[in-house]
């Protein structure tokens, strides 16, 4: 169902994509009273229930709100084990982003945190606006900077692997020609930068997901089934 969605919905995908990043980005792992459950053992490592849990409501609550009334149990169904495999993929990619030798300096989580919005004051990063926020999901700095690192160094994995993405001409011209068979000479030149950079997009999360793949392959991972059908 969501690999459907994706296809014909690439634009509301897109969307939910950047919510669901910040959604992990800001509660991804931190810990609560549901944490001590294993959802998932990924090279040894655990993703717990509570992590599950966390982005499983973020998701849903994501698709409930771009889809309103729309959005029904048939969608909700494969939810659960979707976000269960987002995190299993990120866990791999920060792994594999370690093994490699890539790392995130201090001086880069300080400036990614003084850049969010969310502690921002008039274009300024507002310290007490931070400490707020920290005080209200009841998270110690160190804990909440070690999150950003590595979201940090999964973003910067990925970037490698889509700088070696690209899309050839033919390649171009192949993609408009199947996705558009009623088009018009000139159509894609009136078009080529907006679809070329569509098609580049939809190449370099593929190209992810199929390095994330290989890692699942090469790897030791186990799921909880219990844990994907408890809600």
């Amino acid at each position: 169902m969501l690999e459907q969605m994706r296809k014909h919905m690439n634009w509301i995908m897109w969307i939910i994509l950047i919510l669901v990043i910040v959604s992990f980005l800001f509660f991804g792992i931190y810990p609560t009273s549901d944490s001590r459950g294993a959802a998932a053992t990924v090279n040894d490592e655990v993703v717990t229930a509570g992590e599950l849990n966390r982005a499983y409501r973020n998701m849903y609550e994501t698709y409930r709100q771009i889809f309103k009334d729309q959005f029904n149990d048939s969608m909700a169904k494969g939810l659960r084990r979707q976000a269960l495999q987002d995190l299993v993929q990120a866990r791999l990619l920060v792994q594999e982003a370690k093994r490699t030798g890539l790392r995130v300096t201090d001086e880069e989580v300080q400036a990614a945190i003084m850049r969010t919005p969310s502690f921002m004051n008039q274009g300024k990063f507002d310290k007490i606006a931070y400490e707020r926020y920290l005080d209200y999901v009841n998270v110690k700095p160190s804990v909440f900077e070690e999150t950003q690192r590595e979201h940090m160094l999964k973003q910067k994995i990925e970037r490698i692997i889509e700088e070696g993405v690209d899309v050839p001409e033919e390649e171009l011209r192949a993609a408009y020609a199947s996705r558009n068979p009623k088009a018009r000479a000139g159509d894609l030149e009136k078009n080529r930068e907006s679809f070329r950079q569509t098609l580049l997009s939809e190449k370099r999360r593929s190209a992810v997901d199929a390095f994330a793949q290989m890692l699942y392959e090469k790897g030791k991972v186990t799921m909880n089934q219990a844990e994907i059908d408890s809600f």
